[in-house]
């Protein structure tokens, strides 16, 4: 008798379709959420006047006509003075935040979130960065994924009702979508680093192409030297040069290899440690405000499904019905 065995699924089939552990997106929710919730609570409350108010930096009206002109249509929804009514829509985005992190009808709480935080965010465009458009890009990723599966109340109000039995795993292919464009962030980040002096740009030579400091090594030693990014002077603490030199080529080519790193199991463990480390010492030493922090956020979904199979119940436990 022959019995015919079908062949091992392909690499695409595996990356797009193979289920995952619901619970990578769920920690990327959760970190994404509690860090902008400590940034509503701690830089934005204590200036909420001083950013957005009347009398502050950007009252209302001032940048409207040019963001309208752009089609950013934030401003047709928080378009007002009104101090009541400003810090009732403060108020709804901490609300909003906070439910998000909880997992409190997520797919909602998630699209009040987004469009909160681009109604503060481009209420006073000079106030963000690149740490606030990774944050919103992070939010709407998360508006095509099923971060609520699993760590959330939606998941434990499924478990009550018994629609939800054993391991949460979701469809892949927004986790693939995520895991991407982090690797876009970091590609394109290291590549526009090694551009020299502008890569097939007419009237460049050819020799020129690979000059600059990111090349000679000199990059972070001038960014400690800089006098608005640096959180000390660097009379004050005087890092060796050829420290600064193994830093500029640490982090440029784990920048620009990031994707590659990530195909292999093991470097991508080593590439993902390195990446905490490297954002950990950026926050200390530069003042880059929440970017490195939410980007650590994306991480979650890098950690493996066997992870969290550590955490399962033994089969037999629990009520059976």
């Amino acid at each position: 008798m022959n019995v015919e065995v079908s062949a091992p699924p392909s690499f695409w089939v595996r990356f797009w379709h193979q289920p995952v552990r619901a619970e990578r997106l769920a920690g990327m929710r959760i970190a994404l959420a509690l860090c902008l919730l400590t940034c509503q609570l701690f830089e934005f409350l204590p200036n909420l006047g001083e950013f957005f108010g009347p009398d502050g930096a950007a009252p209302a009206g001032l940048y409207a006509p040019g963001q309208l002109w752009t089609w950013k249509w934030s401003p047709v929804f928080f378009d007002t003075d009104d101090p009541v009514l400003f810090r009732t829509v403060f108020g709804l985005w901490v609300a909003a935040t906070f439910l998000f992190l909880l997992g409190w009808r997520t797919r909602w709480t998630n699209a009040a979130v987004w469009l909160l935080t681009r109604c503060f965010s481009e209420r006073n465009p000079v106030l963000r960065n690149g740490g606030d458009d990774l944050m919103q890009l992070g939010l709407f990723l998360l508006l095509l994924a099923p971060c609520g599966r699993a760590l959330s109340l939606d998941a434990l109000r499924l478990r009550r009702k018994g629609r939800l039995v054993g391991p949460a795993w979701v469809p892949p292919w927004s986790l693939r979508l995520i895991q991407i464009h982090v690797c876009l962030i970091y590609c394109t980040t290291g590549l526009i680093k090694l551009r020299g002096n502008a890569w097939m740009v007419p009237g460049v030579p050819v020799t020129e192409w690979l000059q600059g400091t990111w090349w000679d090594g000199s990059s972070v030693y001038w960014v400690y030297n800089h006098y608005y990014f640096n959180r000390c002077s660097y009379a004050q603490i005087q890092v060796p040069y050829w420290i600064t030199v193994i830093q500029t080529y640490t982090s440029v080519w784990f920048e620009s290899l990031f994707p590659v790193a990530m195909l292999h199991r093991r470097t991508r463990r080593l590439w993902l440690v390195i990446g905490v480390l490297f954002h950990i010492g950026i926050y200390l030493t530069i003042e880059v405000g929440w970017f490195g922090f939410y980007l650590l956020s994306f991480y979650f979904v890098w950690t493996p499904d066997r992870f969290w199979s550590r955490f399962d119940k033994p089969q037999g436990s629990g009520k059976t019905k």
